[in-house]
C-alpha cells in the first residue's frame, strides 16, 4: 500500500492530534511531517512505516484500492472506534500509574 501525505493529514485530523505530536510519537522531524503532508517530499520507506504504525496503533485504517478493509477502488481513512478506545485506556492508564 501507498501511503499519501493527504491520508496521513486526514488520519491525524480524526484523531484530534497535531503534526508535532505525531513526530514526537513516532521519533521523526516534524518538518518530515509536515513536508510529507504538504507533497513536496516522499520519507523514506521506514519513516512512512514508522507513521503508518502509529497511526494504526491508535485506530486508524486506511483504505486502498483492492486492500481490505475495503475492497472499493480509491482510497481513504477511517477511524475504528474499538481500537481508538483501546488505545486511549492504554495510555491514561500509562499516564496514571507514571504519576503514582
Amino acid at each position: 500500500m501507498k501511503l499519501s501525505g493527504k491520508q496521513v493529514t486526514a488520519a491525524r485530523n480524526l484523531l484530534g492530534i497535531t503534526q508535532g505530536e505525531l513526530a514526537s510519537a513516532t521519533g521523526l522531524a516534524l518538518e518530515t511531517i509536515s513536508r510529507f503532508e504538504r507533497g513536496d517530499v516522499e520519507p523514506r520507506r521506514e519513516s512512512v512505516m514508522k507513521i503508518e504504525a502509529e497511526l494504526e496503533r491508535r485506530g486508524i485504517e486506511f483504505t486502498n484500492g483492492g486492500r481490505l478493509p475495503s475492497n472499493s477502488d480509491g482510497m481513504g481513512v477511517r477511524i475504528n472506534f474499538d481500537k481508538a478506545a483501546d488505545y486511549a485506556r492504554t495510555t491514561t492508564q500509562a499516564r496514571e500509574e507514571a504519576d503514582r
